[in-house]
């Protein structure tokens, strides 16, 4: 299908676009990669008045590092952040942004427009909830930040005011401290993850100091899992461990049955997700590095 007509406008800024959006009203929306909107136009479920591209803004494309954070532009591709120097020892981060979809939509959809689009299904977003990112807005009252837990409160709804867009992304460098993976699980490379799991754990001396862990498209928003930190301080990441984190993982997950599984398969899928994250955490530990962590089927 070919979208309704709608007026075109493409901005330089950030602030710009906010000023269009907001002259324009709440008929206008904004456009980065498009891999959302798109689908949404073609299908007529959305006929805005008004496109305003925002996906130019060169101000927010980048990535900079600093020696406590790292910041991720919000219209940076998906492939961009695979490839990008600033990432080549964050594993974590390439398996996120390596794995999503095709390859057309990587080249094309934004890290900004997946926490935009809020969806609980989402790799961006599930991943980002684990590191504890934060991001900055850019709205009419000027300039904010939040945690993507505040922006992702609810599912398909971010925490945005009218007219507000997501700037860029912020990861403190201690959340990607030692070792992690990003894995999923789905029925092909296009679709999205039937679950996923983001694991990061720090070790001192062979042993675990840090765990941080959130479940993908198991709720209706990417779910932190409390406690992982606790249950396996100082130990090793070896079988118990691992048992531990399946069993506060399932304990986590609010799964609901679809024509992707069951609950109940959705739960077991979610165990064997975590074993797997802990077995390339703990192969990255060991100087190998996995690079395939997204399984598809079907």
């Amino acid at each position: 299908m070919f979208p309704a007509r709608f007026n075109y406008s493409r901005a330089d800024t950030l602030d710009e676009a906010v000023a269009m959006l907001q002259r324009l009203g709440p008929e206008a929306k904004a456009i980065a990669g498009g891999q959302t909107l798109l689908p949404l136009l073609k299908l007529r479920l959305l006929q805005p008045s008004h496109v305003v591209d925002i996906g130019r803004v060169e101000a927010a494309r980048g990535i900079q590092v600093s020696e406590d954070e790292i910041v991720i532009g919000a219209s940076m591709t998906h492939a961009m952040n695979a490839r990008a120097d600033a990432t080549r020892t964050l594993s974590i981060v390439r398996d996120c942004a390596s794995g999503i979809a095709d390859e057309q939509v990587r080249s094309m959809g934004t890290i900004g427009g997946s926490l935009a689009e809020a969806d609980p299904s989402g790799c961006w977003p599930t991943l980002l909830v684990a590191l504890d990112a934060t991001v900055r807005c850019v709205g009419p009252k000027g300039r904010r930040g939040q945690s993507v837990r505040r922006l992702l409160q609810d599912a398909y709804s971010p925490n945005l005011d009218d007219f507000e867009l997501i700037e860029s992304v912020h990861i403190q460098r201690v959340a990607l401290a030692g070792h992690g993976a990003f894995v999923a699980f789905k029925r092909a490379a296009a679709a999205y993850p039937t679950a996923s799991v983001a694991l990061q754990v720090n070790f001192s001396g062979g042993r675990v100091c840090g765990v941080a862990m959130s479940l993908g498209c198991v709720g209706p928003t990417p779910l932190f899992v409390d406690g992982a930190a606790a249950a396996l301080r100082d130990s090793p990441l070896d079988a118990d461990a691992v048992l531990k984190l399946q069993d506060l993982a399932e304990s986590t997950a609010n799964p609901t049955s679809d024509n992707k599984g069951s609950a109940d398969y959705k739960r077991s899928l979610i165990r064997g997700l975590v074993r797997r994250a802990c077995g390339v955490v703990e192969a990255r530990r060991n100087g190998i590095h996995p690079t395939n962590t997204h399984t598809y089927y079907g």
